[in-house]
């Protein structure tokens, strides 16, 4: 179960002035309003974590330690 809250201050505010010579305008709004999501997640089998795990692959250039190039 998880529980995330969004703008729990009120702080996601946008003011905008606008003004030319023949008017003056000032807007506010808020963005996102306060919002609480609580989530429930139930697994109704129990899951195979082998299939997640990597294979050890022997490919060629992978084994050992780094080996030096020498392009001149």
């Amino acid at each position: 179960m998880s529980l995330n809250f969004s703008d729990i201050f009120r702080s996601r505010i946008n003011d905008q002035v606008s003004y030319s010579e023949y008017f003056y305008q000032e807007f506010s709004r808020l963005r996102n309003p306060q919002m609480i999501r609580r989530n429930f997640t139930y697994r109704f089998v129990k899951m195979d974590v082998s299939l997640f795990n990597r294979k050890n692959m022997n490919m060629s250039g992978m084994d050992g330690p780094p080996r030096e190039c020498s392009n001149k």
